[in-house]
């Protein structure tokens, strides 16, 4: 495929979440034209939705978070505050647990913005749509990769098979592909090897003991937290 620009024609970005939504900002500069594939129909307000298991538990953006993101959009920050995102000082305004209680509220230098997971992602998906080469095509599943040269030297990816809203097979092809999925096994991406080389080793983690964001636990006789953690996730 021609190359036209510093990188590329095409780069497609699997996922339209927040991962695929930075990765495509990342990869405007550097393509002629940058399409994101997401399985959702995707809500123009702050709306929950299927692909974001997550998106009913209050989250923040920490700093580097924010400096990193606000380098892709700049503005990032201002929009999000002006849509609701509270900036906060944590150590004043959020409550957490230690191993002896509720820990000490003292001022310091780090700040937060906290928000909903389904803010952020409509601010987001704002700053994607300023963007005039980023198209973002709804309701679509990702199916395969397209490859040439499979299991030599010269073996890549040349695009990405998916299925349509109407059920219809295409191949998009692309420079780049980048897979911003998540860890749910929604597409058939992961189990075609690219170009005839052998899958990835899947590194796995334990099962953590610790209980899920948001929830506390209390003896009996003092009341008191005994697990460490914070009340935000």
């Amino acid at each position: 495929m021609k190359e036209i620009g510093m990188h590329g024609a095409t780069a497609v970005v699997l996922g339209g979440s927040v991962a695929g939504l930075c990765s495509a900002g990342v990869l405007a500069p550097h393509f002629d034209r940058v399409v994101v594939l997401e399985r959702d129909e995707l809500p123009p307000g702050a709306e929950h939705r299927r692909g974001v298991p997550q998106s009913k538990h209050p989250h923040f953006v920490l700093n580097a978070g924010r400096r990193a993101i606000g380098t892709i959009f700049p503005g990032f920050e201002e929009s999000l505050i002006e849509a609701g995102g509270m900036l906060l000082m944590p150590s004043m305004d959020a409550a957490y647990g230690e191993m002896d209680g509720w820990g000490p509220r003292k001022t310091s230098t780090m700040t937060m913005i906290y928000s909903s997971r389904i803010l952020i992602e409509r601010v987001l998906r704002e700053k994607v749509r300023d963007l005039p080469t980023i198209e973002i095509r709804e309701g679509v599943i990702a199916s395969g990769l397209s490859t040439t040269g499979g299991g030599t030297p010269a073996g890549r990816v040349t695009g990405v098979e998916y299925r349509d809203a109407h059920g219809e097979t295409r191949i998009l092809e692309a420079d780049l592909v980048v897979d911003a999925l998540g860890r749910g096994p929604r597409s058939g991406t992961g189990s075609r090897p690219p170009a005839g080389r052998p899958s990835p080793r899947r590194p796995s983690t334990p099962r953590s003991p610790t209980p899920p964001a948001g929830t506390n636990s209390r003896t009996p006789r003092s009341g008191r937290r005994t697990g460490g953690g914070s009340t935000w996730s």
